[in-house]
């Protein structure tokens, strides 16, 4: 009778650690979901030419970036015209936008009716980020397919070519709805 009662004392002692390491493991559960949001520093360029260092997030839990399809339409970078050079108002420099605009089909309906925002940043072909734009204070969606179109001008005259990332995001710019669409561009292109 004692090797039983040894055993029964062996396999409570067992259930019981289980039971600490389980329960313990559900409390870890919250820190581990905050550890696993990705954050990616990206260096850019305001519009009115001073840097500035901003945070996106991208929840590892939740949204998962293919609530909304999105695919392109147009796209160009163009030259626009005289415009002034940020670091030097004596000297006069063209100005060259970076446009593209993206079908879009809402793929996850409880995304429907909420304010959201779509981003585009820009980048030189060295990969630095020289531009960043959104639509604001975000924009509606409001129809399970639809439009959304976005625009920025670059003033350094060196940049020749550009790739563009345009994705969509929640309102606040800090979860993905999205995969991005990306675009590279010469100056003087248009993609129809």
């Amino acid at each position: 009778m004692k090797f039983f009662d040894n055993q029964k004392r062996r396999l409570v002692s067992i259930t019981t650690f289980v039971a600490c390491v389980t329960v313990s493991g559900l409390l870890f559960v919250p820190f581990l979901q905050i550890q696993q949001l990705i954050m990616t520093r990206t260096q850019g360029v305001n519009d009115d030419g001073t840097s500035s260092s901003s945070s996106y997030y991208h929840a590892a839990f939740g949204y998962h970036g293919k609530e909304i399809s999105e695919k392109l339409n147009y796209a160009h970078f163009l030259p626009l015209g005289a415009g002034s050079n940020a670091t030097n108002t004596s000297k006069s420099s063209t100005l060259n936008q970076v446009k593209v605009i993206v079908n879009y089909t809402v793929m996850d309906p409880s995304i429907m009716n909420r304010n959201m925002n779509t981003v585009m940043h820009v980048h030189a072909s060295n990969e630095t980020l020289i531009k960043r734009s959104s639509h604001g204070d975000g924009l509606i969606i409001n129809a399970t397919t639809g439009q959304s179109q976005l625009a920025t001008s670059i003033a350094d005259n060196r940049v020749k070519d550009v790739r563009a990332f345009v994705f969509f995001t929640n309102a606040e710019r800090n979860q993905n709805f999205s995969n991005p669409v990306n675009v590279n561009l010469t100056l003087g292109q248009r993609i129809p």
